[in-house]
């Protein structure tokens, strides 16, 4: 293959979209690390988290603690998002201020069906 003007303006936008996606899982865990070290007390840090189930359920502000490390943390949102039946979220916070959040939960179809409206499900 010989490489013409135009063969290598076609391997060279292959090579940009190939990095243009690439994320950097060793400096996710650095920033991870250091968010842990601001928000850890006690040894421990508060992962607030919710989602919406397949049949509309949705709930909001649930809290777990789990000890401050990069490791326990990572292994307790594999084991959340492995059981995921929809959208999931969480985030990290103090366990104080955690302490202060006030669950929430509701069924998104039956708030629609007593509004009169249909209620339609999309993953």
């Amino acid at each position: 293959m010989q490489l013409t003007r135009t063969n290598r303006s076609l391997i060279r936008r292959l090579f940009r979209e190939l990095n243009r996606n690439k994320v950097d899982f060793l400096a996710q865990r650095i920033e991870r690390k250091k968010q842990l070290a601001e928000l850890q007390e006690g040894g421990m840090v508060a992962i607030v988290y919710g989602g919406i189930d397949c049949d509309g359920g949705r709930w909001d502000n649930r809290v777990s603690l789990v000890p401050a490390t990069i490791a326990a943390v990572e292994q307790w949102a594999e084991r959340y998002h492995s059981q995921a039946e929809g959208p999931q979220w969480q985030r990290l916070e103090r366990p104080s201020v955690a302490a202060d959040l006030v669950e929430d939960d509701r069924d998104l179809a039956l708030e629609a069906f007593e509004d009169g409206h249909a209620h339609l499900l999309c993953a």
